[in-house]
């Protein structure tokens, strides 16, 4: 997103022009697709909540990794959401269209790996999916960086709070990044209304964090469960900006570790053949080598990126 008179961001595809592309595709393959949504975090966040988060966190890891980050759709799949006023949802069917025409433009403009960055649960099974897509019918590789990566950094300590959705921490995110877009004095702690079932296993999730995909598994629409919007048995009052800059540098480090992984397993030969349409003999059999490792890798990981 852009604000009123934002520094450009050589890195972030809405700053650039068409030969600032060409300029960045020449230095890598990498193009970042943040995906968050358009739904409601309790009385207190904004609906962008998940966007707005994601999208900087894309842009930074971005910046680190020089990668291209590319926003290309701001709600995603948020129908448990939509008892709430302002959630927009999107069906699978549109959701996967334009995810899987945008990562086509990218690979024809050269960026072979696609990173689908997830900031929102309800998007998680359809990118994971879609990764394999887009390495199975076009030119690049994909591979997702879900909610499963963040919740190893976000959830931890308040893994037996079920800390979720607009809790303590991304009250804290966005008293960080967003602290203008707060409504500090509508932060209130919801009353939950889970399964006992699900209640039983939150209690012993600390002891097996393994539990928390039997918790989440199914959970009927937020208005059923949640008296405000909020998914926490936390006070989302505990959220502070030390916490959120802990969790943002934490989550682009993440993010770059991730890219720069990738990187290195399938070592990949750029240049500039695009711009002439071919490549010579010896580099295309290198780059085609390379890039069947990139592409089973792809489809290596694609395949865990649930929980």
């Amino acid at each position: 997103m852009c604000d009123l008179n934002e520094p450009k961001d050589a890195h972030y595809l809405p700053h650039l022009t068409w030969p600032e592309v060409d300029a960045l595709r020449r230095r890598t393959d990498v193009a970042i697709l943040p995906f968050g949504a358009i739904e409601q975090h309790g009385p207190a966040l904004p609906i962008g909540t998940d966007t707005l988060g994601v999208i900087a966190v894309a842009r930074a890891a971005a910046r680190a990794a020089d990668a291209l980050c590319a926003p290309i759709l701001f709600p995603g799949l948020s129908s448990h959401h939509m008892q709430f006023p302002g959630t927009i949802t999107l069906s699978e069917e549109t959701f996967a269209r334009v995810v899987m025409e945008a990562a086509a433009s990218l690979a024809g403009h050269g960026f072979r790996r696609i990173v689908l960055a997830n900031g929102h649960g309800g998007n998680e099974a359809a990118l994971a999916y879609l990764a394999s897509r887009i390495t199975r019918e076009t030119e690049a590789a994909a591979l997702l960086f879900g909610i499963a990566e963040l919740r190893k950094i976000y959830l931890t300590a308040e893994i037996d709070k079920l800390d979720i959705h607009a809790g303590i921490g991304e009250t804290s995110s966005m008293l960080y990044q967003q602290p203008q877009l707060v409504r500090s004095d509508r932060l209130e702690q919801p009353t939950m209304a889970l399964a006992p079932w699900r209640e039983a296993l939150l209690r012993q999730v600390r002891d097996d964090p393994g539990l928390l995909r039997y918790i989440t598994l199914g959970l009927p629409p937020v208005h059923e469960i949640s008296s405000n919007g909020c998914i926490t048995y936390g006070d989302p009052r505990k959220g502070t900006v030390e916490r959120g800059k802990d969790l943002f540098d934490a989550y682009v480090a993440a993010m770059v570790g991730f890219i720069e992984a990738w990187r290195a397993a399938t070592r990949p030969i750029l240049g500039c053949w695009w711009r002439c349409g071919s490549m010579p003999a010896r580099a295309a059999s290198a780059r085609r080598a390379s890039w069947r490792g990139a592409r089973s890798t792809a489809r290596l990981f694609s395949g865990c990126a649930v929980v």
